[in-house]
């Protein structure tokens, strides 16, 4: 049996292909945001565009930080962070991981549009608390 995230995560994705085909892989990064402004509606999706994660530190909101999208349906709510380089880094997985911990998130696609083919990482998180943005899943 699957997890409610999966179609989510699957619309998500065709919404990054059909920004990938259309684009290629030499778009700098804020095209690709805007590109998927458009694609992400066309695939059943709603969306906050850099939503900020608060950071805290002893319970105290240290600062914020801006994850590229925050994506749900009637299924579930997901982060979508985008990249446009040669290769994901592991500071890109740490940063995926930072937001999922300090925003309740559940599930966090870190998408690279500068690699052939699209690269594509789903990690997962279990939160212990209500999610930020979107409805619960």
């Amino acid at each position: 049996m699957g997890h409610t995230f999966e179609k989510t995560s699957y619309k998500t994705i065709g919404a990054c292909i059909e920004v990938k085909q259309q684009l290629g892989p030499h778009c700098m990064e804020v095209d690709v945001q805007r590109a998927l402004t458009l694609a992400l509606p066309k695939h059943g999706l709603d969306f906050v565009r850099e939503a900020e994660i608060p950071i805290f530190f002893d319970g105290i909101e240290i600062t914020r930080r801006r994850v590229d999208f925050v994506v749900w349906d009637d299924v579930a709510t997901l982060l979508l962070e985008i990249k446009s380089a040669r290769t994901v880094r592991p500071e890109d997985i740490e940063q995926c991981l930072l937001y999922l911990h300090n925003g309740n998130f559940r599930v966090c696609l870190l998408v690279n549009f500068g690699q052939t083919p699209l690269f594509k990482k789903r990690l997962v998180h279990s939160p212990t608390g209500p999610a930020l943005y979107g409805p619960h899943d």
